[in-house]
């Protein structure tokens, strides 16, 4: 039996991986060990599997959803390890007692961002010059705190 991910997501314990071409080009066919299978568009299979840190091979005998999201008009493919949660739906997890927060440096801080800054305009900055597309200080400042968010955690 085929599932179409456009009725819902899928949970499949994978038998095979197979390549195979579709109708709008080259896809992966997952088939459970129920005899489910579910076609994946060749691209966004194996990014998924590479965010899973699985390939081809390395799939077989996992658990994995499927799902589709729409977002902006598009449709996005998700695959995750069954019973780790998606950004749409976390896993439950078991209540962990807060650690006593340090005292926040804030002229630390003050350094970590300006170094991320720095890091921002030199990459986006100088690509986007390069490119000749254009940016704004609001596009820096994005590029810094998601830089600052991910070095102070």
């Amino acid at each position: 039996m085929i599932h179409k991910l456009a009725n819902g997501p899928c949970t499949l314990e994978i038998s095979a991986a197979i390549p195979s071409e579709g109708n709008f080009g080259p896809q992966v066919c997952f088939i459970g060990t129920d005899g489910t299978s579910v076609y994946v568009n060749d691209g966004p299979a194996k990014r998924g599997l590479e965010r899973l840190s699985l390939d081809m091979e390395s799939v077989i005998g996992q658990t994995i959803r499927y799902s589709q999201v729409k977002r902006d008009g598009k449709t996005f493919t998700n695959l995750d390890r069954a019973g780790e949660g998606t950004a749409e739906t976390p896993a439950a997890a078991a209540p962990v007692a807060a650690a006593p927060k340090a005292p926040v440096d804030l002229a630390a801080l003050a350094v970590l961002y300006s170094e991320c800054f720095a890091i921002a305009m030199a990459t986006l900055g100088v690509k986007c010059e390069e490119a000749g597309v254009p940016y704004d200080a609001a596009a820096l400042q994005s590029a810094a705190a998601t830089l600052f968010i991910r070095a102070a955690r």
